[in-house]
C-alpha cells in the first residue's frame, strides 16, 4: 500500500507541474519551483529507505501509510490552493501602476545590506575571526543577542532590492562593489561552513534575481538543470559537513548515497514518527507554536528568560517541538537535536487535520503573490523572490524557520518600497497579466 502511496504522491507533483507549466509558462512559477523539492522529501526519499530494506527498522508499514495519505492530502491541497492563487483575476486598480523611485530603492538596499553585513562582521569577530570560525567544522558566527545574529538576514535584504527591476544598475561601480561584498559572507557561510541553508539562499537569490530584475526568465531546461545541480551541491555539503573548513586536510565524499541511511534523523522517518506520536497523545499545539514565533521570538532572552516556557511552548526550543511528548514511549526512539520533520509532520503537529485547509491556504498565498507579481512588479516581484527562498525550509524544515524569516526579510523590503513610492501612472499592459 506505501508503495501505491508513493507513486500516486509522484503523479500529483508531476501532473501539478504539468498544469502549472502547461496554464502559465513561467519557470518561476511556484508549483515549477517547489514541487521537484515535494518530490524528493516525499517520494524519492521513501522510495531509497524501501529500497534498501531499512524504512522498517524505525517505523511500521501502517505507520507510513497513515502518514503518506497525510502527505497526498497535504500536497492535493498546496496545489490545489496554488492553483486557485494563480488565476487570481486582476483587480481594476490595477490599470494605474506604481511608480518607484530607483536611487531610493537602491540607497535602501545599500543601507539594510551594510547593517546586514556590519552584524555579520560582528559575529565572526567575536567568535575569533573568519580564519577561526570557518576553521571549524559547521563554521558561524555568534551572538548573545538574536537580534544582532538575525540581522544578516538583511545582506540577502539588500541583495533583494538592489537587484529589483528598479535597482538593478550593472553598470555602476558601487553597485557591483555591494553585491559582491553581500554575496561574500552567505558563499563563505555556506560553502565553507557547508551549510544548506546559506548555499541555497544565496544561489537562488543571484540565479534568480538576475532574471527578475531584466524581466526575463531562463529557460525550462536550464531550471531544471540548475536546480538538479544545487540538489546534489546541498546534499554534498550535507554528506561532507564534518570535512569542509578552512585547512582541512580529509578527502572528500563524493558518494551522496549516505544521505539516505535510515536514522531517527532522517526526515521521513522523524516525520513519521512525530505524525504517529501526536496522533496517539492527541498532543497537537493549534498555532501556539506559531504564535510564538510572532509574539515570543523578538523579546530578547536577557528581558524574558522563560519566554517558551511561561508561553507553554518550551518544546520549541528544541527541533521546534514537533516531536511531541511521547515520541519515545511511542515510536521506541526518541529525537536527535536539530532533526527536522519536514513540512506534512510540523502543519500537523500544530493543527492535525486543520492542516489540509491551512496548507491550502498557503498554497493560495503563494500563487497569489506570484499573480500580483506578475501583473503588477515592484514589491510583489520581492516577495515572490522571497517565498521561493523560504521554499527549501518550508518543504524540509519547520514553520519555525520560515515564519521569523518572512519577517526579517518582508518587513525591510516592505517598508523601502513604501518610502519609494512616487507616483501613478496608467498601463493597460498590466491588465494583461
Amino acid at each position: 500500500m506505501l508503495e501505491t502511496l508513493i507513486w500516486v504522491t509522484a503523479a500529483l507533483c508531476l501532473l501539478a507541474g504539468v498544469i502549472a507549466w502547461s496554464s502559465y509558462h513561467d519557470v518561476f512559477h511556484p508549483i515549477i519551483l517547489i514541487s521537484p523539492m515535494f518530490g524528493f522529501m516525499y517520494v524519492y526519499m521513501p522510495w531509497r529507505l524501501m529500497d534498501n530494506g531499512q524504512l522498517y527498522l524505525y517505523v511500521s508499514d501502517e505507520q507510513c501509510v497513515a502518514f503518506q495519505s497525510a502527505v497526498l492530502a497535504a500536497l492535493g491541497a498546496f496545489f490545489g490552493g496554488c492553483l486557485v492563487g494563480s488565476n487570481s483575476p486582476p483587480k481594476p486598480s490595477w490599470s494605474t501602476a506604481v511608480i518607484y523611485d530607483p536611487q531610493k530603492i537602491r540607497i535602501g538596499g545599500f543601507l539594510l545590506g551594510a547593517l546586514g553585513f556590519a552584524a555579520w562582521m560582528y559575529t565572526v569577530q567575536a567568535s575569533g575571526g573568519v580564519t577561526n570560525v570557518f576553521g571549524n567544522v559547521k563554521g558561524i558566527g555568534w551572538s548573545d543577542w538574536g537580534y544582532i545574529r538575525e540581522a544578516s538576514y538583511l545582506m540577502i535584504v539588500g541583495l533583494l532590492l538592489l537587484f529589483s527591476p528598479e535597482g538593478f544598475n550593472l553598470k555602476d561601480k558601487r553597485w557591483c562593489a555591494a553585491v559582491v561584498v553581500l554575496s561574500g559572507p552567505y558563499l563563505l557561510q555556506g560553502l565553507f561552513g557547508a551549510q544548506r541553508g546559506p548555499t541555497f539562499l544565496i544561489i537562488v537569490t543571484l540565479g534568480m534575481s538576475w532574471y527578475l530584475a531584466r524581466k526575463q526568465r531562463p529557460s525550462l531546461v536550464l531550471v531544471l538543470v540548475g536546480g538538479t545541480a544545487l540538489g546534489f551541491l546541498m546534499l554534498f555539503l550535507v554528506m561532507n559537513r564534518d570535512r569542509i573548513y578552512i585547512g582541512s586536510q580529509h578527502e572528500l565524499e563524493g558518494n551522496i548515497s549516505g544521505f539516505f541511511e535510515a536514522n531517527e534523523a532522517n526526515e521521513y522517518i522523524f516525520g513519521t514518527g512525530c505524525f504517529t506520536a501526536a496522533n496517539q497523545t492527541g498532543r497537537f499545539f493549534w498555532g501556539k507554536r506559531y504564535l510564538a514565533q510572532i509574539i515570543v521570538r523578538p523579546i530578547p532572552r536577557q528581558i524574558w528568560p522563560n519566554k517558551y516556557a511561561d508561553f507553554g511552548v518550551a518544546e520549541i526550543t528544541q527541533n521546534a517541538g514537533v516531536a511531541v511528548t511521547g515520541l519515545e514511549t511511542i515510536m521506541g526512539w526518541s529525537e536527535v537535536p536539530g532533526a527536522a520533520g519536514g513540512m506534512v509532520a510540523d502543519v500537523w503537529v500544530e493543527f492535525s487535520w486543520l492542516s489540509i485547509p491551512f496548507l491550502g491556504l498557503i498554497g493560495w498565498l503563494y500563487g497569489y503573490i506570484w499573480r500580483r507579481s506578475v501583473s503588477q512588479g515592484g514589491p510583489w516581484t520581492t516577495l515572490l523572490t522571497i517565498a521561493v527562498l523560504l521554499s527549501v525550509y518550508f518543504v524540509s524544515q519547520s514553520g519555525e524557520a520560515v515564519i521569523f524569516r518572512s519577517v526579517i526579510l518582508s518587513v525591510p523590503c516592505y517598508y523601502v518600497w513604501q518610502k519609494a513610492k512616487r507616483g501613478y501612472s496608467w498601463t493597460p499592459q498590466t491588465l494583461a497579466a
